[in-house]
């Protein structure tokens, strides 16, 4: 592992999963390429041309602003001086600190969102998630849309973590990367019925693989789901850079959810929600071992 400083400060969970088993096949289904697709369906971006676009940083500056219990990506937006934002909530996984996730979280802000941080070493319970985003609230109600949309995310156990994070604030939608839902905490109550969850694995991940359990208790607990797994990648690459393929589907994500600019928005949602198009996040990729959608992901508005 290049990034001992990552492993170490994850040492915790590395050693609770160290008996886990990576199984073959992730999930129950993949859905099966349409062999004679449309190459431009309603004028669609395909899943390619929106993940190369997700590779690079966007339009905004990024300020980093470090308090006692949360750290704020607070993004600016040049060619816009009026700019409003909407919030994704973050958690670490176990042992992160906040620096650990900064280059990643950097490149969401810059997509012009507003990232929340919790500080926290230990963010499963969702509670020092929901003081970040209600700390930002506060702090930045000039800069933040009326009535604010509102994501929670985190690593493994701040992927968890997520999942309460949601319940508590009331949250919109919930991106999760790599969630452990078993050693480090779990998943307390189900989510309502209307908040989207993305949900995303690295078929290299021995820490918090999606089976055997992990994507179950994911599903249970989500009622508009789409699951993608990554290729070849591990726990912690998240934590390198700008976080390597999970990094870029992450990006296309909080795009897709929380963008200020509706076609935007609208452009990446198709990668994850509504019927299947060219745009739609499909194993075809390299990048991409396995993909489910339940099907309150393939009826949701894109």
């Amino acid at each position: 592992m290049k990034n001992k400083k990552a492993k170490h400060s994850l040492a915790v969970l590395a050693a609770a999963c160290s008996s886990v088993v990576l199984s073959s096949s992730v999930f129950a289904v993949t859905p099966t390429p349409d062999p004679d697709p449309d190459p431009n369906p309603g004028g669609n971006a395909s899943f390619s041309q929106l993940f190369d676009e997700a590779e690079g940083d966007g339009r905004c500056s990024v300020r980093r602003v470090s308090g006692v219990g949360s750290t704020f990506y607070v993004p600016t937006d040049p060619s816009n001086r009026n700019a409003r934002f909407n919030i994704l909530g973050w958690g670490n996984g176990t042992g992160g600190t906040s620096t650990t996730y900064s280059s990643v979280l950097e490149s969401i802000a810059s997509h012009c969102i507003l990232v929340a941080a919790a500080n926290t070493a230990n963010s499963g319970t969702g509670r020092e998630v929901e003081d970040a985003v209600d700390d930002a609230r506060s702090r930045y109600s000039d800069i933040l849309n009326t009535n604010a949309k509102v994501c929670t995310s985190g690593h493994s156990q701040g992927g968890g973590g997520s999942f309460n994070a949601a319940n508590r604030l009331d949250a919109d939608c919930v991106i999760a990367v790599q969630p452990d839902t078993v050693y480090t905490t779990q998943i307390d109550d189900a989510l309502p019925r209307d908040v989207e969850v993305i949900a995303f694995w690295s078929d290299g991940d021995t820490l918090a693989p999606a089976s055997p359990y992990n994507s179950r208790r994911v599903e249970r607990n989500s009622s508009i789901l789409t699951q993608v797994e990554t290729d070849g990648e591990d726990h912690f690459t998240i934590t390198y850079g700008r976080g390597g393929n999970i990094g870029t589907l992450f990006r296309m994500a909080s795009k897709a959810q929380l963008s200020n600019d509706s076609a935007e928005a609208t452009k990446f949602r198709k990668a994850f929600w509504g019927p299947s198009t060219s745009s739609t996040v499909t194993t075809s990729a390299r990048e991409i071992s396995d993909v489910e959608r339940d099907s309150g992901a393939t009826s949701a508005t894109p």
